[in-house]
């Protein structure tokens, strides 16, 4: 009991507390911050630094700080503190004292109330500690007359702390930063001090630097440094020694871009923007200003940012810097919305908005935060933030933080609400039932927005007020809240149906459950109810008790229900629905009864009422200020007593409204307002209540209030360049818009709106501000409020700017010439009175009356004023820089006027070509001098430099203004000119320049190349030749050609080039285009090109490829069964880009796919036809067929598909092999049968038929099935001494086939010896085990033999004879192979069975020999041997280049011949051959070793290699024969002919790639060289000595004494006749010898080899007919076919196997390479095959390629080349396989020499 009452306390205070904090909640308002620190803080430690952070909020929010880390900043004595008000203060500190993790450190100010928390940027701190420092002064630049720059050297380690604040110009001038100098000194923002006009009296002053550190304030001056000037007045070029590259400002600030050049004269600056296409100069106008080195912009925009150039020229050149300025527009962060409501388990979206002027930025850098702390990024898309599922913990400050490149970071906070939830249930109680006497406690939980109440009813009324029913509640920290129901003693009145209601604003949740207690029937007191009439009526019968039988209700002693609307449900609750007033008002009773018969009544009655209704009302409309209204509002119906109240806007009306109200009677009430005003609009509501319900109505009430004035515009000044907000504030009702507009003319003119445009902004409050003010905005303004009720108001303001002097332009020069008068004048706008004075050199006052030269006039202008200064009779002296200084009340301005007195021109000095091509000269010059004398313009003279005649003078006028360069054209390529300059002034021309000698550049060729031929070569292969461009096109040395070639078809507009080298001297071309598509038709063209660059390409020529076969098999290969003999085949075409020509038809290549022995006759078949299907027949039965299709063009076949498997249909099958009938005993017979031979499909069953004849009469015919598996069966019980007639037939699923042949026999009692077994062939393959039956009846002896060979139990290791006959053969060899005969023999018959069995071994190595041989190819046959009694699977051709690895290639077991491409040209290789069957491999056939075409390289003619010039030598490197290999490089080196033996070579290259030319340089003239050269390709190398001598220095040719010692230096073996005679005799005798020997062999030759050599001969001599480009002549090999014996079959690269003792070409034995003859045919003259390029054999058509260019050339030398060149050569072969001879010996045949090399 004490618990309970506890918890009811609890209770109690509780929901106390919620009840008075609910109010407060609804006025909680989220932290915001009020001052956020800035981004960085900078303080030094003896100041010290302070972060203030203030935020507002409700309730007030609490400031904290914490580290970037989130940890918590705390106090540090004497160090840092934290205020209350919420500042950090980091306090002065001693050097000492420096700790990082204070000073320079990340800190971040915290704002947190109850609603949630924010967080500030990073601050980053940084104490600097002070430190002493000084402060130099540098002198760039002091030359007199020139400018002098000083600079103020900070050191480093405080320079971005110091500024210049001043210079002191001794002893106490001070000289501040300006934009534009006095004209005298200029000190530039940065701190750089200019002195202009450096004189003699400058050195004798000092300046000192002032410099102030921006954090300790702390001012340091530099010791004093005077001025040296150089007194020599010399142009120097001028160099930027200073610019700012970098300048980074925000939006609307100032701009100052900083470049100073030093140079002499001073130079002058031009501007320039890169921001468009092209550089654009940069110009003067209201915001720009340029001023000199400085390039001022004011209230800068976004457009103004990107690279600015600033160039500063003189007389002595230019340079040149680039600039770049970034404007950092502010960005605004706005989230959308800021304050979010939403409902528990709804979904947030915050959308963070970036704006920079109004206008949205493209994507940024946004971070989202969540009470201080980071959100992961998986909530966020792009710039919207989604909280799905809305919590209690999900409410609170969500920051979204934008954070650009720069560093700077924005930010903006939103507050998300949580929403009006309706209450859940979260725990209920139960239904339970008791007996009298234990405590009960009901427990139910709840969770809402707001918080929910919970209240108990029991039976639908409130619970019985006692003491034994306590109630608690409570909230937990969720905001959950329990609420608990104790019943202390539990009694059977208690027992009921209670229910928990929780509710809150946003609705209502019940949960009802029966507590049944044990007992009599009872009805507890059923309280009055009142019920509302059209609604709903539920009434409970409170009974209690239990078990309960029967509930029922009366009303006026009948029982109910009596009407339609009444319905008593089952739990004994009436409802009466709808309720009606009349019929429904009354007493009604409920009574109860259990089983036993015991019952309870209780009666009740139930009142009535009927809600009120209200008659709808509104206002009139059109009611303005003045006029009075008045509405009625009237209830229609419902039950007194009735209560009628007016609302204003949802508020009681207040007593300064001025309205009555007047109850005209008990249901009607009248709204009457005597006189409206603005303060009358608004929602008008009439409340009628009564206790049934409360009904509300609600009209609106409008009264239309014309614009008057909030703030009313006055007249305003601004100053020039000022910002100025002229404000305008209207009210009424609609609310007004507010208009601006501005005077065109007089104040009463017409005016013109003044719309949003930049530095014009419209405020949404009505204001205009205008920023950046010139004189364009003076004038009037108009401020106009409408809102369509009256005629509006407006108010005319006007505008005054006051503004300061200015001028249009920041300087101007004046030049005049010797002797006038000179007229300075300048015009200034501003306010008025302007006061003007004139000034020399910036510090001198002109005044006339103390200069009788100058005068002064002035006028007033309706701008401002303008002003003149004459100077008379002007010289030299009178040069220089003059000011007109305004002034006014709001400020002062200069301008500059440089004054320039004209003198005579000096010539000008220093003409140089500056470019130099074909047809143009451009030229450049400087002024000799820096005279006064103006230019206007220069004269350019030039001729050609022609020794033999002389041409006139032609002029080029350069003006306009007067530059330093000119361009001379139309001149003509390759031709020397003589320029010279002239300048003129108003004074007169000077004297020309000094001439200037120049050569015109080469020009590309003018004209294409004539007579473009295409042909065809193969099928990829052109062969394009032209000629030579016409001479007078060419424009110079034409160096080669570009070759382009495309298909004709291919819509493609670009063509593919390739370059041809040339030969210098115009001749014609050759190329060889390879690699094309086949059969296509292309467009060549071809353009020559010089050392400039290509001319025009020819009219394109037009060739097609020749055909080849296709390179793709036909595609979509299918095949269809159609009978057993048939099947059908389709396919469709290859690709179109991979026919390579014409297709005329197609082959199908098909075989079975059987595992016989040997393959048959029919094993391999093909068919032609054009169509694209094909139907086979007469194909076996039930097989599988391997089936392929390939394309054929005019020129042969194309690629195989992939092998399809197709399978003919099942068939009836063929009769049974064979049949067998034997006596078994005297009443059985043993029949066995072969299966067919053909099965023609899958054996599903045998049929045995049997027949009893009785002579010619059958007495019984009978058929028995059997098995597939079984091919025996022994019939039974049969009668004795009866013929039996059997045959088998076989079925497969298509049905039965043919019987076997009919067996008889007759029953007998003796039983003779017979074999059932059936012999005939055996197959198995080696290494296995085979069982040959036996089997017999009689009981007979049995004997085996081989070959009539009798075989014994353990007479060979490898049979074994069985009980039941059957012999075993294990591991089988091919030798086991052969006839096995059985024999049985029991004395009353015999019998005997003969099997041929047959072993299956690997076959035997193949017969591998060579056709032909290319460069590339090698063509190769061979023959099958021994096949091991299986079919050929495939072959493997094994090769490997010398000693390289060795490659395989898989080929097909119907291959005979082979081609192996892509070798290497003259190289051995290593080629041997291996077949398989289904056994395994062969060995490998003899191993051939084999040569390519191609030799190593050649020696050149030293006439056609060589071109000596005067210092240098031309080789000729494309004349060096490479015999059929392409050169990979080569070796060049030199050395002169002196005496010194010692005298080293020069090495040019040893690695040299192959071109067309090499020029050797550096060289002297008149000098004897000797030149030693290696040409290197894949078959070998060669070298060679070459001597040759240099011209003279004029290009004459070489003394003659020096040319023949040059030939008596050349000695080589063959010109000595003491080294010649011995050579030839030792020749001569080794040549006998040999010939002795060849002799001696063939002597011992078969008739045979006599035949091979002469048929040799003839070959040899045919082959020197063939065609040029020859092809590989193919063999065509039968099974019976020899291997080639006659030269027109064998390549000359061929190698052989010979039998050592018989010359015919039998198989040879694998005895080794001792039984073999290698046979070596070898082609010595030069032969050109596919992959090499070599010139071709006399014989053969001549055709001139332009890569292998072999006659003479003609160069550029015109000496006798013989006379300057000599040679010595020597080659050497180096070849890859190296091959050990046991004797050599050589036979020469005609025209070819044929070695022949035994092994």
């Amino acid at each position: 009991m004490w618990i309970s009452s506890r918890l009811f306390v609890i209770f109690l205070l509780l929901h106390l507390e919620t009840t008075c904090s609910e109010p407060f909640e609804a006025h909680l308002r989220g932290p915001g911050f009020v001052m956020e620190p800035p981004g960085r803080v900078e303080f030094s430690n003896s100041s010290g630094g302070w972060l203030d952070c203030s935020a507002s909020g409700s309730p007030q929010p609490t400031i904290d700080w914490v580290h970037a880390d989130g940890s918590a900043v705390t106090e540090i004595h004497g160090v840092r503190r934290v205020l209350r008000n919420g500042t950090l203060v980091l306090m002065p500190f001693a050097a000492a004292a420096y700790h990082q993790d204070v000073h320079n450190t990340i800190y971040r100010c915290i704002a947190s109330n109850s609603v949630g928390r924010i967080v500030s940027r990073d601050v980053q701190v940084r104490a600097v500690v002070a430190q002493a420092y000084k402060v130099d002064v540098e002198v760039l630049s002091a030359s007199r007359g020139c400018t002098a720059i000083l600079r103020c050297v900070v050191p480093t380690f405080v320079k971005e702390l110091v500024r210049v604040v001043s210079w002191v110009h001794e002893p106490a001038i001070y000289i501040y930063p300006s934009l534009q100098g006095d004209g005298k000194f200029h000190l530039l923002p940065t701190g750089e001090l200019l002195i202009h006009n450096l004189q003699e009296s400058d050195e004798s002053q000092s300046f000192r630097c002032r410099s102030m550190h921006r954090l300790t304030r702390q001012v340091v001056v530099s010791s004093p440094t005077r001025l040296r000037i150089n007194s020599h007045r010399g142009i120097i070029s001028p160099s930027v020694v200073e610019h700012t590259a970098h300048v980074q400002v925000s939006q609307d600030e100032g701009a100052v871009l900083l470049c100073v050049a030093q140079g002499c004269p001073s130079p002058e600056y031009s501007w320039y923007t890169h921001n468009g296409a092209g550089p654009l100069p940069v110009l003067s106008g209201p915001r720009v200003r340029l001023l000199g080195p400085i390039l001022a912009i004011e209230a800068v925009t976004g457009e103004d940012s990107g690279v600015y150039k600033c160039t500063a020229s003189n007389v002595g050149g230019e340079a040149s810097a680039e600039l770049r300025l970034t404007v950092a527009t502010p960005i605004q962060v706005e989230i959308s919305p800021n304050v979010l409501s939403v409902h528990m388990g709804g979904t947030a979206e915050f959308r963070c908005l970036v704006t920079s002027n109004g206008s949205p930025v493209g994507m940024q850098n946004i971070l989202w935060y969540k009470d201080g702390r980071q959100l992961p990024s998986s909530g966020r898309v792009e710039d919207t933030l989604v909280v799905p599922r809305v919590s209690r913990e999900n409410r609170g400050m969500y920051q979204c933080v934008v954070r650009r490149p720069e560093g700077d970071t924005f930010q903006a906070t939103a507050e998300l609400q949580l929403g009006d939830a309706p209450p859940v249930l979260l725990y209920s109680f139960i239904e339970q039932t008791l007996q009298p006497g234990p405590a009960v406690s009901l427990k139910c939980s709840a969770a809402g927005n707001p918080t929910p109440q919970i209240s108990w009813t029991l039976d639908g009324f409130p619970l019985p007020s006692n003491g034994r029913f306590m109630i608690g509640q409570y909230i937990t920290v969720h905001g959950d809240v329990i609420s608990h129901v104790n019943i202390s003693h539990v009694m059977v009145e208690d027992g009921g149906e209670y229910a928990c209601i929780a509710e809150n604003r946003a609705g209502r949740v019940q949960h009802a459950a029966r507590l049944n207690i044990y007992g009599l029937p009872y009805i507890r007191l059923i309280p009055k109810v009142t019920a509302v009439s059209g609604e709903t009526l539920n009434l409970k019968c409170p009974v209690a008790g239990y078990p309960i039988e029967e509930i029922h209700w009366e009303r006026g002693g009948r029982e109910l229900p009596d009407d339609i609307r009444q319905r008593v449900q089952p739990d004994g609750s009436l409802t009466i629905s709808p309720v009606q007033k009349n019929s429904d008002s009354g007493v009604y009773t409920c009574w109860a009864r259990n089983k036993q018969g015991h019952s309870a009544r209780r009666s009740g009655e139930v009142t009535v009422i009927v809600p009120p209704s209200i008659e709808p009302f509104a206002f009139q409309e059109g009611l303005a200020e003045g006029m009075r209204t008045r509405t009625v509002c009237g209830v229609s119906r419902g039950d007194p007593p009735l209560k009628l109240i007016w609302l204003k806007d949802g508020e009681p009306l207040p007593d300064l409204l001025g309205a009555n109200v007047t109850m005209l009677d008990q249901y009607s009430s009248l709204l009457s307002i005597p006189s409206l005003s603005a303060t009358h609009s608004g929602e008008y509501t009439c409340v009628a209540k009564n206790p049934a319900a409360e009904i509300k109505y609600t009209a609106l009430l409008q009264v239309k209030v014309p614009p008057r004035w909030i703030v009313e515009p006055v007249d305003a000044n601004v100053e020039r360049n000022r910002h100025i907000m002229l404000h305008c504030q209207a009210q009424g009702v609609p609310t007004p818009s507010i208009v601006w507009k501005k005077a065109t003319g007089s104040k009463s003119g017409e005016y013109e709106e003044v719309r949003e445009r930049p530095f014009t902004k419209l405020l949404g409050n009505g204001s205009l501000l205008l920023q950046h003010v010139k004189e364009d905005r003076e004038g009037f303004y108009l401020c106009q409020a409408n809102n369509g009720i009256g005629t509006g108001i407006g108010k005319v303001i006007q505008l005054k700017v006051n503004s300061s002097p200015y001028f249009s332009s920041t300087s101007r020069s004046v030049m005049v010439k010797k002797g006038d008068t000179a007229l300075l004048q300048c015009a200034v706008s501003g306010d008025k009175p302007i006061n003007i004075v004139w000034m020399r050199s910036g510090k001198n006052t002109l005044n006339p009356s103390t200069n009788y030269k100058i005068s002064v006039k002035q006028e007033a202008t309706p701008d401002g004023v303008s002003a003149e200064l004459q100077i008379r009779t002007v010289d030299a002296t009178d040069s220089g820089p003059y000011f007109c200084r305004a002034s006014n009340l709001y400020g002062n301005d200069q301008q500059l006027v440089q004054l320039q007195v004209q003198e005579p021109p000096q010539p000008p000095s220093v003409l140089e070509a500056a470019m130099i091509s074909s047809r143009s000269v451009n030229l450049k010059w400087q002024p000799k001098t820096l005279g006064t004398g103006d230019v206007s313009k220069y004269l350019v003279e030039f001729r050609e430099a022609d020794p033999l005649f002389v041409e006139q003078w032609q002029q080029v006028e350069v003006k306009d203004p007067p530059t330093f360069n000119a361009m001379i054209e139309n001149l003509k390529p390759a031709t020397r000119y003589a320029f010279r300059v002239i300048a003129e002034g108003s004074a007169g021309r000077s004297a020309p320049s000094q001439e200037l000698i120049v050569r015109t550049e080469p020009q590309r060729p003018a004209g294409p190349p004539l007579n473009l031929s295409a042909r065809p070569l193969s099928s990829t292969e052109l062969l394009i030749s032209w000629v030579a461009p016409l001479p007078e096109l060419r424009h110079g040395d034409i160096q080669g050609y570009n070759v382009g070639y495309k298909l004709a078809n291919s819509g493609n507009t670009a063509y593919n080039f390739t370059s041809v080298s040339g030969d210098g001297d115009g001749g014609n071309g050759e190329l060889l285009l390879s690699g094309l598509a086949k059969f296509q038709r292309y467009n060549v063209v071809v353009q020559a090109f010089n050392q400039v660059g290509p001319g025009p390409l020819s009219e394109p020529a037009t060739s097609q490829t020749m055909e080849d076969v296709p390179s793709r098999s036909p595609e979509d290969v299918r095949c269809a069964a159609l009978s057993s003999q048939s099947l059908q085949v389709s396919w469709q075409p290859p690709p179109i880009y991979h026919t390579n020509g014409l297709l005329q038809g197609y082959k199908l290549i098909f075989e079975p796919i059987i595992d016989d022995i040997q393959p048959s006759k029919d094993e391999v078949e093909s068919r032609k036809t054009t169509a694209l299907t094909m139907v086979l027949t007469g194909l076996r039965k039930y097989t599988n067929y391997s089936i392929q299709v390939l394309a054929h063009t005019r020129m042969g076949d194309g690629v195989l598909s992939k092998p399809l498997y197709c399978h003919s249909e099942e068939d009836v099958p063929e009769a049974p092999a064979d049949i067998k009938v034997v006596v078994s005993s005297s009443q059985s017979l043993y029949i066995s049968w072969l299966p067919p031979t053909e099965p023609n499909g899958v054996i599903t069953k045998f049929s045995l038929y049997t027949r009893v004849v009785n002579g010619r009469e059958e007495l019984n015919n009978e058929k028995r099935s059997l098995p597939s598996q079984q091919a025996y069966y022994e019939a039974k019980g049969l009668h004795p001494h009866m013929e039996y007639q059997f045959w088998v037939t076989a079925s497969t699923r298509v049905g039965e086939g043919k019987s076997s042949r009919v067996a008889s026999q007759i029953t007998t009692n003796r039983i003779p010896a017979r074999i059932i077994s059936f012999g005939g062939p055996v197959v198995r393959p080696w290494r296995s085990t085979v069982t040959l039956p036996c089997t017999a009846v009689g009981k007979p002896k049995r004997d085996w033999f081989k070959s009539d060979v009798v075989l014994r139990q353990g007479g060979v290791h490898n049979t074994q004879l069985l009980d039941t006959g059957d012999l075993i053969i294990s591991s089988l060899e091919l030798a086991d192979g052969g006839n096995y005969s059985c024999q049985v023999d029991n004395g009353i018959g015999t019998d005997r069975l003969t099997h041929i069995l047959m072993v299956q071994v690997p076959p035997s190595a193949p017969t591998l020999y060579v056709t032909s041989a290319t460069s590339s190819s090698i063509l190769m046959h061979w023959k099958c041997g021994f096949t091991g009694n299986a079919p050929i699977t495939g072959y493997t051709l094994f090769y490997r280049r010398g000693n390289g690895n060795t490659d395989e290639m898989q080929l097909s077991r119907h291959a005979s011949s082979h081609e192996l491409k892509g070798l290497v040209c003259g190289s051995t290789y290593q080629i041997y051959l291996s077949a398989q069957n289904k056994v395994g491999p062969s060995p490998s056939s003899i191993m051939l070793h084999v040569r390519t075409q191609g030799q190593s390289p050649g020696q050149p003619s030293s006439t056609a290699l060589l071109a000596p010039n005067s210092t240098s030598l031309l080789v000729r490197l494309h004349s060096w024969p490479d015999n059929g290999c392409p050169i990979l490089y080569f070796v060049l080196q030199y050395k002169a002919m002196t005496d010194d033996p010692d005298a080293e070579w020069v090495m040019v290259s040893n690695a040299l790639k192959p071109q067309r030319r090499l020029v050797v340089p550096n060289l002297l003239p008149s000098t004897l060289y000797h030149l030693r050269m290696e040409a290197h390709n894949v078959a070998g190398q060669s070298s060679a000595e070459f001597s040759f001598v240099t011209l003279t220095k004029d290009g004459d040719p070489p003394p003659p004494e020096i040319v023949q010692r040059g030939h008596r230096g050349t000695t080589v073996f063959y010109g000595n006749i003491n080294l010649l005679i011995p050579s030839i005799a030792a020749l001569s005798g080794m040549i006998c010898t040999i010939v002795m020997v060849i002799i001696c062999y063939r002597n011992k030759q078969s008739a045979h080899s006599q035949k091979e050599s002469l048929e040799n001969r003839a070959n040899s001599e045919a082959a020197q007919r063939e065609r040029y480009y020859a092809t590989i002549h193919k063999v065509s090999m039968q099974n019976n076919d020899k291997i080639p014996e006659t030269s027109e079959d064998i390549s000359p690269y061929a190698t052989f196997q010979l039998s050592e003792g018989a010359g015919n070409m039998s198989q040879p034995h694998h005895g080794g390479p001792a039984n073999t003859l290698l046979h070596s045919f070898m082609y010595h003259e030069r032969a050109l095959a596919e992959g090499c390029s070599s010139p071709p054999p006399a014989a053969s058509k001549n055709r001139r390629r332009h890569s292998r260019k072999t006659e003479p050339e003609s160069e550029e030398s015109e000496s006798d080349q013989d006379q300057l060149t000599s040679s010595r050569t020597e080659s050497s072969n180096q070849h890859e396989g190296k091959i050990k001879h046991n004797s050599r010996l050589i036979q020469h045949f005609p025209n070819h020499n044929i070695s022949i090399t035994y092994l």
